[in-house]
């Protein structure tokens, strides 16, 4: 019996100190993440107010995150930076990286149908969005490199095709 209970201790203590990591790690984030994930831009979300065409890759995700929604962001954040640089250098394209337990970021939650982290392309013309996709297949193919990468890029590519 006493074996048990050390054993359930040590697990507890494995997983506060886990959760404490996390928290730790995710508030060490650098202040260009930092801002991209609450500044201006982030806010003002859809509602552009200029002119033109461009596509928007948003990472929502909470305050608290686990080792696979760092990953599915880090995937995610790789498959666009280097699967389109010079539409990011253009402005055609953006990777904004959103915090959803941010008060001024709650609306995503209704406006996307968010129901954990997601990766949602976006289009938005003339100061307007016209149509989005959450790539909800990022948490099946999480596991595969392989597969996630084409996969974010070939959706990219769908929405730039139009611009």
């Amino acid at each position: 019996m006493k074996v048990k209970t050390i054993a359930t201790f040590a697990l507890l203590a494995f997983v506060v100190a886990s959760i404490v990591f996390l928290v730790a790690k995710d508030s060490k984030r650098s202040p260009a993440v930092a801002a991209s994930s609450s500044g201006p831009a982030a806010r003002a979300g859809a509602k552009e107010g200029g002119t033109g065409h461009k596509i928007v890759a948003y990472y929502f995700h909470g305050s608290v995150r686990c080792v696979s929604c760092v990953a599915i962001e880090t995937l995610s954040r790789k498959a666009i930076t280097e699967g389109f640089p010079e539409d990011l250098k253009s402005g055609r394209l953006e990777f904004r990286e959103v915090n959803v337990d941010d008060p001024q970021n709650r609306h995503f939650i209704e406006k996307y149908r968010l129901s954990s982290q997601s990766l949602v392309i976006v289009e938005i013309r003339d100061g307007r969005e016209v149509r989005w996709r959450n790539l909800e297949k990022v948490w099946l193919l999480l596991d595969s490199e392989r597969e996630f990468i084409p996969y974010v890029r070939n959706s990219v590519s769908g929405f730039l095709k139009n611009t």
